[in-house]
């Protein structure tokens, strides 16, 4: 849920991007990177062309089913490429936070990943002593 709202996957601080088209490499409170290893954006960005492409597929399938007797697809692009095109960017920043929440439940954090009092293996070894 964190990733879906945006916050980092590890601590849920708020507000992981600058602006909507630049996100942070780290988090500024328990310096969690974004991007774990090398390509891994492409994951956000399959993220974000599915979520995409789902909601363009659904106007799609409304705006046949209201306009079906006088369908006209000319005018349906026209007022859903700009759509597309905007949610999609303003989208991004929000799946690559998802994408990275992801990874972390398929990834789990290695010992030094991020600040130590955000660190699950430090904790759990301390208690465990």
């Amino acid at each position: 849920m964190r990733g879906a709202r945006g916050a980092c996957a590890v601590c849920g601080k708020w507000r992981m991007s600058k602006n909507w088209l630049n996100v942070s490499e780290k988090c500024e409170q328990c310096e969690f990177p974004i991007e774990r290893k090398e390509g891994h954006f492409v994951g956000a960005v399959g993220i974000n062309t599915m979520v995409t492409f789902a909601l363009v597929l659904i106007g799609a399938l409304l705006a046949f089913a209201f306009t079906k007797d006088n369908f006209r697809p000319g005018l349906i692009f026209v007022i859903m490429a700009p759509l597309t095109i905007l949610f999609s960017t303003v989208f991004f920043p929000i799946s690559k936070t998802l994408w990275s929440a992801m990874d972390l439940t398929f990834m789990p954090l290695e010992r030094g990943e991020v600040d130590p009092r955000f660190d699950p293996t430090i904790s759990l070894e301390s208690e465990e002593a």
